[in-house]
Protein backbone atom coordinates (compact mmCIF):
# COMPACT_ATOMS: atom_id res chain seq x y z
CA UNK A 1 0.00 0.00 0.00
CA UNK A 2 1.30 3.45 -0.89
CA UNK A 3 2.01 5.47 2.23
CA UNK A 4 -0.10 8.56 2.77
CA UNK A 5 3.03 10.57 3.48
CA UNK A 6 4.08 10.22 -0.17
CA UNK A 7 0.70 11.43 -1.41
CA UNK A 8 0.38 14.80 0.28
CA UNK A 9 2.52 17.91 -0.11
CA UNK A 10 5.08 18.23 2.67
CA UNK A 11 5.25 21.46 4.62
CA UNK A 12 8.62 22.31 6.16
CA UNK A 13 8.57 21.42 9.84
CA UNK A 14 11.00 21.59 12.69
CA UNK A 15 13.62 18.87 12.42
CA UNK A 16 12.36 17.53 15.75
CA UNK A 17 8.91 16.99 14.25
CA UNK A 18 10.40 15.14 11.29
CA UNK A 19 12.33 12.99 13.73
CA UNK A 20 9.06 12.14 15.48
CA UNK A 21 7.58 10.83 12.23
CA UNK A 22 10.61 8.63 11.62
CA UNK A 23 10.96 7.42 15.21
CA UNK A 24 7.31 6.48 15.57
CA UNK A 25 7.32 4.07 12.63
CA UNK A 26 8.32 0.86 14.46
CA UNK A 27 5.95 1.47 17.36
CA UNK A 28 3.01 2.25 15.07
CA UNK A 29 3.64 -0.95 13.10
CA UNK A 30 3.69 -2.90 16.35
CA UNK A 31 0.41 -1.35 17.49
CA UNK A 32 -1.54 -1.42 14.26
CA UNK A 33 -5.27 -0.96 13.60
CA UNK A 34 -6.13 -4.48 14.81
CA UNK A 35 -4.61 -3.71 18.22
CA UNK A 36 -6.87 -0.69 18.52
CA UNK A 37 -9.91 -2.64 17.34
CA UNK A 38 -9.28 -5.11 20.17
CA UNK A 39 -8.91 -2.31 22.73
CA UNK A 40 -12.14 -0.75 21.47
CA UNK A 41 -14.07 -4.03 21.60
CA UNK A 42 -12.83 -4.87 25.09
CA UNK A 43 -13.21 -1.27 26.32
CA UNK A 44 -9.80 -1.38 27.95
CA UNK A 45 -7.08 1.19 28.48
CA UNK A 46 -4.22 0.78 25.93
CA UNK A 47 -1.64 0.18 28.65
CA UNK A 48 1.09 -1.42 26.53
CA UNK A 49 0.95 1.31 23.89
CA UNK A 50 0.77 4.07 26.51
CA UNK A 51 3.81 2.70 28.31
CA UNK A 52 5.73 2.45 25.04
CA UNK A 53 5.11 6.13 24.26
CA UNK A 54 6.13 7.00 27.82
CA UNK A 55 9.39 5.07 27.53
CA UNK A 56 10.19 7.08 24.39
CA UNK A 57 9.88 10.28 26.44
CA UNK A 58 7.05 11.94 24.53
CA UNK A 59 4.95 12.65 27.60
CA UNK A 60 7.47 15.31 28.50
CA UNK A 61 6.82 17.27 25.30
CA UNK A 62 5.50 20.29 27.25
CA UNK A 63 7.52 19.72 30.41
CA UNK A 64 10.76 21.69 30.97
CA UNK A 65 14.00 19.75 31.03
CA UNK A 66 14.51 20.78 34.65
CA UNK A 67 11.62 18.48 35.56
CA UNK A 68 12.61 15.59 33.33
CA UNK A 69 10.80 16.70 30.18
CA UNK A 70 11.73 17.31 26.57
CA UNK A 71 10.25 20.82 26.27
CA UNK A 72 9.84 20.05 22.55
CA UNK A 73 6.72 22.15 22.00
CA UNK A 74 3.39 22.05 20.25
CA UNK A 75 4.63 21.16 16.76
CA UNK A 76 6.09 17.89 17.96
CA UNK A 77 2.92 17.15 19.96
CA UNK A 78 0.74 17.87 16.93
CA UNK A 79 2.76 15.53 14.72
CA UNK A 80 2.74 12.83 17.39
CA UNK A 81 -1.03 12.64 17.84
CA UNK A 82 -1.66 12.97 14.10
CA UNK A 83 0.71 10.10 13.28
CA UNK A 84 -0.86 7.82 15.90
CA UNK A 85 -4.34 8.35 14.49
CA UNK A 86 -3.11 8.29 10.91
CA UNK A 87 -1.78 4.77 11.57
CA UNK A 88 -5.21 3.66 12.77
CA UNK A 89 -4.66 4.28 16.47
CA UNK A 90 -6.31 6.44 19.09
CA UNK A 91 -4.10 9.20 20.48
CA UNK A 92 -6.60 10.47 23.07
CA UNK A 93 -4.71 9.17 26.11
CA UNK A 94 -1.36 10.36 24.74
CA UNK A 95 -2.81 13.79 23.98
CA UNK A 96 -4.19 14.03 27.52
CA UNK A 97 -0.95 12.95 29.20
CA UNK A 98 1.09 15.41 27.16
CA UNK A 99 -1.14 18.46 27.32
CA UNK A 100 -3.09 18.51 30.58
CA UNK A 101 0.09 18.89 32.62
CA UNK A 102 0.69 22.27 30.93
CA UNK A 103 -1.68 23.80 33.50
CA UNK A 104 0.61 22.49 36.24
CA UNK A 105 3.70 23.68 34.36
CA UNK A 106 2.27 27.20 33.95
CA UNK A 107 0.52 27.67 37.27
CA UNK A 108 1.71 25.04 39.73
CA UNK A 109 3.96 25.63 42.71
CA UNK A 110 7.59 24.57 42.64
CA UNK A 111 6.79 21.85 45.16
CA UNK A 112 3.97 20.47 42.97
CA UNK A 113 6.16 20.49 39.87
CA UNK A 114 9.04 18.68 41.55
CA UNK A 115 6.70 16.12 43.09
CA UNK A 116 4.77 15.17 39.97
CA UNK A 117 6.22 16.38 36.66
CA UNK A 118 9.15 13.91 36.41
CA UNK A 119 6.73 11.01 36.84
CA UNK A 120 4.32 12.48 34.31
CA UNK A 121 7.15 12.91 31.79
CA UNK A 122 8.16 9.26 32.12
CA UNK A 123 4.58 7.98 32.14
CA UNK A 124 4.97 6.48 35.61
CA UNK A 125 2.28 8.89 36.83
CA UNK A 126 -0.84 9.16 34.69
CA UNK A 127 -2.19 12.71 34.44
CA UNK A 128 -5.12 12.30 32.07
CA UNK A 129 -8.11 14.14 33.44
CA UNK A 130 -9.69 17.54 33.91
CA UNK A 131 -12.97 17.40 35.82
CA UNK A 132 -14.85 20.52 34.75
CA UNK A 133 -18.18 19.80 33.00
CA UNK A 134 -21.27 19.36 35.15
CA UNK A 135 -24.76 17.87 34.80
CA UNK A 136 -26.63 21.19 34.70
CA UNK A 137 -24.08 23.72 33.43
CA UNK A 138 -22.44 21.43 30.85
CA UNK A 139 -19.49 23.24 29.33
CA UNK A 140 -20.54 26.60 30.80
CA UNK A 141 -17.78 26.56 33.36
CA UNK A 142 -18.65 30.04 34.62
CA UNK A 143 -21.78 28.66 36.32
CA UNK A 144 -20.39 25.79 38.36
CA UNK A 145 -22.38 24.12 41.10
CA UNK A 146 -19.31 22.34 42.49
CA UNK A 147 -17.92 24.25 45.44
CA UNK A 148 -14.70 24.64 47.39
CA UNK A 149 -15.12 26.13 50.85
CA UNK A 150 -12.28 27.35 53.05
CA UNK A 151 -11.98 25.69 56.45
CA UNK A 152 -8.91 26.92 58.27
CA UNK A 153 -5.86 26.04 56.18
CA UNK A 154 -7.84 23.44 54.23
CA UNK A 155 -10.54 23.35 51.58
CA UNK A 156 -13.71 21.29 51.67
CA UNK A 157 -14.83 20.26 48.18
CA UNK A 158 -18.26 19.12 47.03
CA UNK A 159 -18.56 18.32 43.35
CA UNK A 160 -20.67 16.58 40.74
CA UNK A 161 -19.02 16.15 37.33
CA UNK A 162 -20.05 14.37 34.13
CA UNK A 163 -18.41 13.22 30.88
CA UNK A 164 -14.96 13.08 32.45
CA UNK A 165 -12.54 11.14 30.25
CA UNK A 166 -10.06 8.63 31.72
CA UNK A 167 -11.18 9.36 35.30
CA UNK A 168 -10.89 5.70 36.29
CA UNK A 169 -7.45 5.37 34.67
CA UNK A 170 -5.64 8.43 35.98
CA UNK A 171 -3.73 9.17 39.15
CA UNK A 172 -3.76 12.95 38.90
CA UNK A 173 -6.87 14.98 38.17
CA UNK A 174 -7.45 18.71 37.86
CA UNK A 175 -10.78 19.69 39.43
CA UNK A 176 -12.53 23.00 38.79
CA UNK A 177 -14.76 24.25 41.61
CA UNK A 178 -16.26 27.55 42.72
CA UNK A 179 -14.88 29.30 45.79
CA UNK A 180 -16.28 32.53 47.22
CA UNK A 181 -13.73 34.45 45.16
CA UNK A 182 -14.55 32.59 41.92
CA UNK A 183 -13.50 29.46 40.06
CA UNK A 184 -10.47 27.69 41.51
CA UNK A 185 -8.36 24.71 40.44
CA UNK A 186 -7.28 21.80 42.60
CA UNK A 187 -4.84 19.00 41.85
CA UNK A 188 -6.23 15.75 43.23
CA UNK A 189 -3.92 12.78 43.69
CA UNK A 190 -6.28 9.82 43.55
CA UNK A 191 -3.69 7.60 45.22
CA UNK A 192 -4.36 9.74 48.28
CA UNK A 193 -8.04 10.73 47.97
CA UNK A 194 -9.44 8.23 45.48
CA UNK A 195 -11.52 6.46 48.11
CA UNK A 196 -13.51 9.67 48.57
CA UNK A 197 -14.24 10.14 44.87
CA UNK A 198 -17.21 8.13 43.62
CA UNK A 199 -17.09 7.24 39.91
CA UNK A 200 -19.58 5.68 37.52
CA UNK A 201 -18.62 4.77 33.94
CA UNK A 202 -20.65 6.21 31.07
CA UNK A 203 -20.90 3.99 28.00
CA UNK A 204 -20.48 6.23 24.95
CA UNK A 205 -20.60 5.52 21.22
CA UNK A 206 -16.81 6.07 21.17
CA UNK A 207 -14.37 4.37 23.52
CA UNK A 208 -13.36 7.32 25.70
CA UNK A 209 -13.38 5.63 29.14
CA UNK A 210 -15.72 8.37 30.37
CA UNK A 211 -17.24 8.64 33.84
CA UNK A 212 -19.36 10.76 36.08
CA UNK A 213 -17.89 11.50 39.48
CA UNK A 214 -19.17 12.73 42.82
CA UNK A 215 -17.30 14.21 45.76
CA UNK A 216 -18.82 14.86 49.18
CA UNK A 217 -16.99 16.94 51.77
CA UNK A 218 -13.50 16.09 50.56
CA UNK A 219 -10.97 17.91 52.75
CA UNK A 220 -7.72 18.84 51.01
CA UNK A 221 -4.85 21.13 52.05
CA UNK A 222 -4.27 24.45 50.32
CA UNK A 223 -1.12 22.92 48.81
CA UNK A 224 -3.38 21.06 46.33
CA UNK A 225 -4.56 24.34 44.79
CA UNK A 226 -3.19 25.27 41.35
CA UNK A 227 -2.95 28.97 40.58
CA UNK A 228 -4.62 31.89 42.36
CA UNK A 229 -7.95 31.54 44.10
CA UNK A 230 -10.73 32.82 41.84
CA UNK A 231 -8.72 32.44 38.63
CA UNK A 232 -9.17 28.75 37.94
CA UNK A 233 -11.07 29.12 34.69
CA UNK A 234 -8.57 31.69 33.43
CA UNK A 235 -5.72 29.29 34.21
CA UNK A 236 -7.45 26.48 32.31
CA UNK A 237 -8.22 28.70 29.34
CA UNK A 238 -4.54 29.49 28.85
CA UNK A 239 -4.16 25.93 27.62
CA UNK A 240 -7.17 25.91 25.30
CA UNK A 241 -5.37 27.12 22.17
CA UNK A 242 -2.92 24.21 22.19
CA UNK A 243 -5.62 21.72 23.20
CA UNK A 244 -7.70 22.78 20.18
CA UNK A 245 -4.71 22.39 17.87
CA UNK A 246 -4.07 18.89 19.22
CA UNK A 247 -7.75 17.95 18.85
CA UNK A 248 -7.56 19.17 15.25
CA UNK A 249 -4.42 17.10 14.76
CA UNK A 250 -6.19 13.98 15.99
CA UNK A 251 -9.05 14.66 13.58
CA UNK A 252 -6.64 15.21 10.69
CA UNK A 253 -4.90 11.94 11.52
CA UNK A 254 -8.20 10.07 11.53
CA UNK A 255 -9.20 11.63 8.22
CA UNK A 256 -5.92 10.71 6.56
CA UNK A 257 -6.19 7.13 7.80
CA UNK A 258 -9.62 6.88 6.19
CA UNK A 259 -8.53 8.59 2.99
CA UNK A 260 -5.53 6.29 2.66
CA UNK A 261 -7.67 3.18 3.02
CA UNK A 262 -10.47 4.49 0.85
CA UNK A 263 -8.14 5.45 -1.99
CA UNK A 264 -6.48 2.04 -1.92
CA UNK A 265 -9.86 0.28 -1.84
CA UNK A 266 -11.14 2.38 -4.76
CA UNK A 267 -8.07 1.37 -6.79
CA UNK A 268 -8.49 -2.36 -6.18
CA UNK A 269 -12.20 -3.08 -5.66
CA UNK A 270 -14.18 -4.05 -8.74
CA UNK A 271 -17.92 -4.09 -9.29
CA UNK A 272 -19.68 -4.64 -12.62
CA UNK A 273 -16.28 -5.47 -14.14
CA UNK A 274 -14.67 -2.12 -13.39
CA UNK A 275 -12.74 -0.49 -10.58
CA UNK A 276 -15.04 1.53 -8.34
CA UNK A 277 -12.52 4.38 -8.36
CA UNK A 278 -13.58 5.35 -11.89
CA UNK A 279 -17.05 6.28 -10.64
CA UNK A 280 -17.68 9.95 -9.93
CA UNK A 281 -19.89 8.90 -7.03
CA UNK A 282 -16.72 7.59 -5.38
CA UNK A 283 -14.29 10.21 -6.67
CA UNK A 284 -16.14 13.39 -5.75
CA UNK A 285 -16.74 12.66 -2.06
CA UNK A 286 -13.08 11.68 -1.66
CA UNK A 287 -11.87 14.79 -3.50
CA UNK A 288 -14.07 17.05 -1.37
CA UNK A 289 -12.92 15.38 1.84
CA UNK A 290 -9.26 15.50 0.79
CA UNK A 291 -9.50 19.20 -0.01
CA UNK A 292 -11.02 20.03 3.37
CA UNK A 293 -8.46 17.98 5.25
CA UNK A 294 -5.63 19.78 3.46
CA UNK A 295 -7.20 23.17 4.24
CA UNK A 296 -7.52 22.27 7.92
CA UNK A 297 -3.91 21.08 7.94
CA UNK A 298 -2.67 24.40 6.56
CA UNK A 299 -4.61 26.35 9.16
CA UNK A 300 -3.21 24.13 11.91
CA UNK A 301 0.35 25.21 11.10
CA UNK A 302 -0.83 28.79 10.67
CA UNK A 303 -2.17 28.76 14.23
CA UNK A 304 1.13 27.42 15.55
CA UNK A 305 2.98 30.15 13.65
CA UNK A 306 0.71 32.70 15.35
CA UNK A 307 1.44 31.17 18.76
CA UNK A 308 5.19 31.22 18.06
CA UNK A 309 4.96 34.95 17.27
CA UNK A 310 3.22 35.57 20.59
CA UNK A 311 0.00 36.73 18.94
CA UNK A 312 -3.61 35.92 19.84
CA UNK A 313 -4.31 32.40 18.60
CA UNK A 314 -7.74 32.02 20.16
CA UNK A 315 -10.03 32.69 17.15
CA UNK A 316 -7.99 30.70 14.64
CA UNK A 317 -7.47 27.80 17.05
CA UNK A 318 -11.25 27.60 17.34
CA UNK A 319 -11.55 27.70 13.55
CA UNK A 320 -9.00 24.95 12.98
CA UNK A 321 -10.72 22.67 15.45
CA UNK A 322 -14.06 23.24 13.71
CA UNK A 323 -12.57 22.78 10.23
CA UNK A 324 -10.61 19.64 11.12
CA UNK A 325 -13.45 17.93 12.96
CA UNK A 326 -15.90 18.60 10.13
CA UNK A 327 -13.34 17.48 7.53
CA UNK A 328 -12.83 14.24 9.42
CA UNK A 329 -16.60 13.74 9.68
CA UNK A 330 -17.00 14.28 5.94
CA UNK A 331 -14.11 11.90 5.28
CA UNK A 332 -15.78 9.16 7.31
CA UNK A 333 -18.92 9.57 5.18
CA UNK A 334 -16.82 9.40 2.01
CA UNK A 335 -15.16 6.24 3.34
CA UNK A 336 -18.56 4.66 3.95
CA UNK A 337 -19.57 5.54 0.40
CA UNK A 338 -16.39 3.91 -0.88
CA UNK A 339 -16.57 0.74 1.19
CA UNK A 340 -20.32 0.34 1.04
CA UNK A 341 -21.63 -2.23 3.51
CA UNK A 342 -18.12 -3.37 4.38
CA UNK A 343 -17.54 0.03 5.94
CA UNK A 344 -19.79 -1.07 8.79
CA UNK A 345 -17.68 -4.17 9.49
CA UNK A 346 -15.21 -3.69 12.33
CA UNK A 347 -12.39 -5.44 10.45
CA UNK A 348 -12.15 -2.51 8.03
CA UNK A 349 -11.82 0.04 10.87
CA UNK A 350 -14.06 2.60 9.14
CA UNK A 351 -16.92 2.31 11.62
CA UNK A 352 -14.54 2.74 14.56
CA UNK A 353 -13.11 5.94 13.11
CA UNK A 354 -16.65 7.09 12.36
CA UNK A 355 -17.55 6.63 16.03
CA UNK A 356 -14.37 8.37 17.18
CA UNK A 357 -15.21 11.27 14.88
CA UNK A 358 -18.41 11.97 16.79
CA UNK A 359 -16.31 13.13 19.75
CA UNK A 360 -14.92 16.10 17.85
CA UNK A 361 -17.99 17.64 16.22
CA UNK A 362 -19.51 19.39 19.24
CA UNK A 363 -18.55 22.86 18.11
CA UNK A 364 -21.38 25.19 19.16
CA UNK A 365 -19.36 27.05 21.80
CA UNK A 366 -16.46 27.41 19.38
CA UNK A 367 -18.84 28.84 16.79
CA UNK A 368 -19.95 31.41 19.36
CA UNK A 369 -16.33 32.24 20.13
CA UNK A 370 -15.51 32.73 16.44
CA UNK A 371 -18.60 34.90 15.96
CA UNK A 372 -17.46 37.09 18.84
CA UNK A 373 -13.67 37.22 18.46
CA UNK A 374 -13.27 36.96 14.68
CA UNK A 375 -16.48 38.49 13.29
CA UNK A 376 -17.29 40.97 16.05
CA UNK A 377 -20.92 39.91 16.16
CA UNK A 378 -22.95 41.14 19.14
CA UNK A 379 -23.37 39.16 22.32
CA UNK A 380 -26.47 39.07 24.46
Amino acid sequence: MQSWGSMVPKRPLDSAADEVRAALGPALQRFGPDYWREQDAAKTFPTEFFDTIGQAGYFGTFIPEAYGGLDAGARVAAVLVEEINRAGGDAASVNAQMAICRTLVLHGTEEQKKQYLPGVASGDIRFLTVAATEPDSGANMAELASTARRDGDDWVINASKVLISFAEHTRLMILLARADEGTTLFLLDLDQVGGQVEMHPIDLVAHRMTSSLFIDDLRVPDSTRIGPVGEGLACLMKGFVIRRVLAASEAIGNARFLLDRSIEYAKTRKTFDQLIGVNQGIQYPLVQAYSKVEAADLMRWDVLDIVDRGEDGVPRSAMVKVLASEAAWETSRAALTTFGGWGLASEYHVERKLREGTVYVFNNLLMNLIADRALGLPKK
